[in-house]
């Protein structure tokens, strides 16, 4: 408790929460939190809060944590930037260790106006306010001095990352510090920098060289700081085996906006599909990694000299499937959408991380005649967990069973199609190549011969209505609160139906108005700030902001040849607070 205190009287008072643990850190032990070993399962985050922008409501902040907790996450990245005290706050209640970062660049530029142009100037106000301001939350574990850095590749980098790491350390030595680097970890320049910190943070770089680089540096302390959604399970197994690797934060654990469809997958010929996977190659390749960020480093726009385009065909191939047009705004590479829904990917990795035994069944978009899925770099195959798919009937589908079982059966329409291992050799997962005829799948997961648990799959009919369901009803009236509601189509039984696309228009009554909406979808270029919405894949979100004012809020969601839907939300009075004493 802080107090001010004037003549004698208390004039103002705060109550700060704080926690209290130990930290330390070794090749031989790795991370160990309060004496016990831990691993680092998780991803990073940008600053926004998808459809809410870059508005950081305590509302908003602490959802996005109970998300991530709820993913099976126990770590995440603030990248690349801090983040708000009360999303640090919601980290310290709820669990969610944190990887603080403060900024993206150095000197040298990645793009004409970034921070570069005030490295000079601002870094060390910049680095202290993060610290001063933030070393007393205990979720804190690890603290970032930059991300994808290019002075690593010249001499200038070992005394910048120096006088960085002196000044964290002057303020707060009780954390290891790290820096996020995609090119060669090993040479010269970059050891120089690493030497001085604790931790190697790689991004995208670490299966192919992990070894080596341990061989060569044994006290090396190593984190996968991002990496591509589709190589959870070969990054599980490498932080799983080896104490010295602390954990896998994937990028990312929440979609954001901006570097739009990073993430995206699309239809392509099979000759495109081939150079896709080439392109994708090429774009991951650590020396031509260093290559870029030599340039940079030297002074080379190099992001403009890829926008004007190049003669090589596989270059272009790599922009291509790099960068995607307008209206695509959001990089969709997320475990969870913008909207704050689990895509199948977040299952896989939770059983991954947390094992036990679950069971989660999914199936595969079909490709078209003459036509592949394209899905490269942050992009993962396109699954969909539904059982509803129209004009399908008798073709085979392709369900995804992942488990931490030993086994898996499946069954559909009670007639067992087969069953196959989910155990580490098959990477927890198993695949079946079913007809498709309407009905249940059902997946249930076995371990010796007893059915342990099971996912379920049942065909839907035509939508016929909405469904609104809000994740808290009761608010506070201080002009700040939200509700996060969530729109669905389902049938005549209330079962979800996910192939529906129409517009629904929301109208609110009562002391609260509509912060925001959304549907996950980072090609609907639609307004946030509305009053409608395209559903995604049977989906979309409202944000209800209550105003200062007490009462009942009554939401209600429209859309032509479907049943109306209504949400009813009380806003109450602030609690007083206690008087000074």
């Amino acid at each position: 408790v802080s107090t001010i205190r004037k003549d004698g009287k208390v004039v103002d008072q705060i109550t700060t929460s704080f926690g209290i643990r130990s930290l330390t850190w070794s090749a031989e032990k790795g991370l160990l939190l309060n004496g016990k070993s831990i691993k680092l399962t998780g991803g990073s985050v940008h600053h926004d809060n998808g459809t809410l922008g870059a508005a950081a409501f305590d509302g908003a902040e602490e959802r996005r944590v109970q998300l991530m907790k709820a993913a099976g996450m126990n770590a995440v990245r603030t990248a690349h930037n801090p983040p708000s005290p009360a999303f640090l706050d919601a980290c310290d209640r709820l669990g969610l260790l944190v990887l603080d970062e403060p900024f993206d660049v150095w000197q040298a530029h990645k793009v004409k106006f970034d921070y570069g142009s005030n490295f000079d100037e601002w870094w060390k106000q910049d680095i202290s306010s993060m610290v001063l301001r933030d070393r007393n939350h205990p979720s804190i574990v690890i603290w970032g001095i930059g991300n994808e850095i290019p002075e690593l590749e010249v001499d200038r980098g070992a005394p910048l990352a120096k006088q960085l790491a002196d000044q964290v350390r002057a303020l707060d030595n009780t954390r290891p510090l790290t820096l996020a680097f995609p090119g060669t970890t090993t040479m010269p320049t970059a050891q120089a920098v690493f030497s001085q910190l604790d931790i190697t943070g790689y991004n995208y770089n670490l299966i192919p060289t992990y070894a080596k680089d341990h061989e060569q540096l044994p006290s090396r302390l190593m984190l996968t700081t991002e990496s591509w959604p589709a190589k959870a399970f070969p990054l599980w197994a490498i932080t799983h085996d080896n104490p010295y690797v602390l954990g896998d934060l994937t990028w990312t654990a929440m979609d954001y906006l901006g570097e739009s469809g990073i993430g995206a997958w699309q239809y392509g010929t099979p000759e495109q599909a081939k150079m896709a996977e080439q392109a994708g190659g090429m774009m991951a390749n650590t020396a031509m990694v260093d290559q870029l960020f030599a340039g940079m480093a030297k002074g080379v726009d190099v992001m403009a000299e890829m926008a004007k385009g190049s003669s090589d065909p596989m270059a272009k191939a790599a922009m291509q499937f790099f960068f995607h047009p307008y209206p695509w705004h959001a990089a969709v590479c997320g475990d969870l959408d913008m909207t704050g829904f689990r895509k199948p990917q977040s299952y896989y990795r939770d059983i991954l991380w947390n094992g036990g035994d679950r069971v989660y069944a999914t199936v595969r978009l079909p490709e078209p005649e003459g036509k592949k899925i394209i899905a490269i770099m942050w992009a993962t195959y396109p699954t969909l967990p539904t059982w509803s798919w129209p004009g399908q009937e008798g073709k085979e589908m392709q369900v995804e069973v992942y488990s931490g079982a030993e086994k898996v059966r499946l069954f559909l329409n009670d007639k067992l199609i087969g069953e196959k291992p989910t155990g580490r050799e098959q990477e927890f997962k198993a695949v079946f190549s079913v007809p498709y005829a309407p009905g249940t799948l059902k997946a249930v997961g076995v371990r010796g011969d007893r059915e342990v648990a099971q996912s379920i799959l049942t065909t839907a009919g035509n939508a016929t209505k909405l469904r609104l369901t809000a994740d808290r009803t009761v608010l506070q009236a201080d002009g700040e609160d939200l509700s996060f509601v969530t729109v669905e189509t389902v049938d005549d039984q209330g079962r979800f139906q996910p192939h529906a696309e129409q517009e629904v228009q929301f109208s609110i009554s009562g002391p609260g108005t509509i912060a925001a909406v959304g549907n996950g979808d980072g090609q609907d270029a639609d307004g946030y700030h509305a009053e409608r919405r395209k559903l995604s894949q049977g989906r979309a979100l409202v944000v209800i902001r209550t105003s200062r004012k007490t009462g009942t809020i009554k939401l209600t969601a429209a859309s032509a040849g479907l049943t109306d839907s209504t949400a009813m939300i009380d806003a109450k009075a602030i609690p007083a607070q206690a008087e000074l004493e």
